[in-house]
This record gives structure tokens, C-alpha cells and sequence, in this order.
């Protein structure tokens, strides 16, 4: 039994979308963070960080969004839905994987926070996390332009980690994802995914 242990943040909207892509059932449990229920005593059980999402997969408790997805690609993928099978592209989607959670994922954050901070603003942090933003898209961009498809040429966990970073740059229409064509018809065929669209939504 799989249990997914989640809210509604962009780490914990990878791992349902990539259930929902294996069409595997699962129980899912909303972690009010607003209500820090990740800071009560049972949570801090199953991860110590205080962080979703967490999944348990019968006595296995996997925290940090990569390794719930490499998991699952390993224990629960055997057509290779989300981890191709080919070595290369299996190789090249942990790549990608690993891009997102040094990249994408920690300057959003960060860009995010100091967006949102009360008061006077520190414009030097937003230029900063800003221009890292451009820069990474502008990669994203460069690993399309051969024509692929998807960042490790199938659609895999690569796609899966960054898509709902960006999801909101998209719905924005934000300049930087806006002015590469190849990023917005990459964000778009994600989209156009069945289990995009369910996992995206939960929890509702």
C-alpha cells in the first residue's frame, strides 16, 4: 500500500502526477502546512526535515521529492513510463532530475521568498534569482533545440520534477519562459497530459 503524504507546493504536485502517471492507487494524506501539521511529532516521524512530500510504500518511508520519483521509477515502472529502460535516457532523465533540484527549484524558491517579503524589498536578491531564472530556461532551451521532444528525449521524471516549478512562470506568461518558443511548446505538451492535469490538482 502507498500512502503520499502531501500538500499543494510544486515537490508535492511531482509525486502525484507521477502516480497518477503509473496509475497507481495510492492514500493521500493533506499535510496542512499552514497549520504546520509537518512540524507535529507524527510527521517529523516519517521525515525528520519537516518538509512533504513523504511516501510510505508499505514499511519503506522515502522523503525528498527525486529520490520518491527515482523509487518509484525503479519498484513501480516496468514499461518505463517515467524512467525509460534504455540506459542513456534512463541516465539522462536522473540527470535532469538532479538539474532541477540544484537549479529550478531552489532559485524559484528563493525568487518567490524575497517577492513576498513584507516591507522594502531587497531588489539586489530578485536581479540575482531573476537573471539565475533566465539563465536556466535558457538551458532548458538549449537541451530542446535539437528537436526532442522532452528534456531526456521520452517523456520521464526530468519533465515530471520541473513541470509544476514552472507551471506558474507559464501562467504568468513571465518574459523569460514566454520569448523561447521551444520551453512553451514543452511546458504545453506536458500539459496536455491526462495525468498532468489529475496530479496537478491534488490535493484538492
Amino acid at each position: 500500500m502507498i500512502t503520499l503524504y502531501t500538500s499543494t507546493t510544486p515537490n508535492g504536485r511531482k509525486i502525484s502526477v507521477a502516480l497518477e502517471e503509473l496509475g497507481i492507487d495510492y492514500e493521500l494524506v493533506h499535510v496542512d502546512l499552514a497549520a504546520e501539521e509537518q512540524l507535529k511529532p507524527e510527521f517529523l516521524a516519517l521525515n525528520p526535515n519537516h518538509k512533504i512530500p513523504v511516501l510510505k510504500d508499505d514499511d519503506l518511508v522515502i522523503w525528498e521529492s527525486g529520490a520518491i520519483l527515482l523509487h518509484l521509477g525503479e519498484r513501480h515502472d516496468p514499461e518505463g513510463r517515467i524512467l525509460p529502460k534504455d540506459p542513456a535516457q534512463r541516465m539522462a532523465a536522473i540527470q535532469y532530475a538532479f538539474f532541477q533540484t540544484g537549479g529550478i527549484g531552489p532559485n524559484l524558491g528563493r525568487l518567490g521568498a524575497a517577492l513576498r517579503k513584507e516591507g522594502e524589498k531587497n531588489q539586489e536578491m530578485i536581479d540575482i534569482f531573476s537573471g539565475e531564472v533566465d539563465r536556466l530556461l535558457g538551458v532548458i532551451d538549449r537541451i530542446l533545440e535539437d528537436g526532442r521532444d522532452h528534456l531526456a528525449g521520452p517523456y520521464s521524471i526530468g519533465d515530471i520534477m520541473h513541470y509544476p516549478w514552472l507551471r506558474f512562470v507559464y501562467d504568468l506568461k513571465a518574459p523569460p519562459m514566454m520569448t523561447r518558443p521551444r520551453v512553451v511548446a514543452w511546458m504545453e505538451r506536458i500539459a496536455e497530459r491526462p495525468a498532468v492535469t489529475k496530479g496537478m490538482a491534488i490535493p484538492a
